[in-house]
């Protein structure tokens, strides 16, 4: 599991959800999906956003689900494979 700096063009997947850390911070999370064609196919990639302060407000506020983002930042990868393989 490593960081690195990135960016991410794709369109949400649900609606923005924000909650608040212990200390009052808001934090906001969404999936946006990344398609991409690859070997002449399309595959869709998901990645989970996670937006803090200012921008977790404003993100909340705007965006809601199928609109179409640009996302500068840290990325961190893990990878998930499903029960269908």
């Amino acid at each position: 599991r490593g960081f690195s700096r990135g960016v991410l063009v794709g369109n949400l997947g649900r609606d923005p959800e924000m909650r608040y850390s212990t200390n009052g911070t808001p934090i906001t999370t969404f999936p946006i999906a990344v398609n991409r064609r690859r070997q002449g196919q399309d595959e869709t990639s998901w990645f989970r956003v996670t937006l803090f302060r200012q921008q977790a407000e404003n993100a909340t506020e705007w965006l809601r689900k199928g609109n179409r983002v640009l996302v500068e930042g840290e990325i961190s990868v893990r990878l998930y494979t499903g029960q269908d393989g």
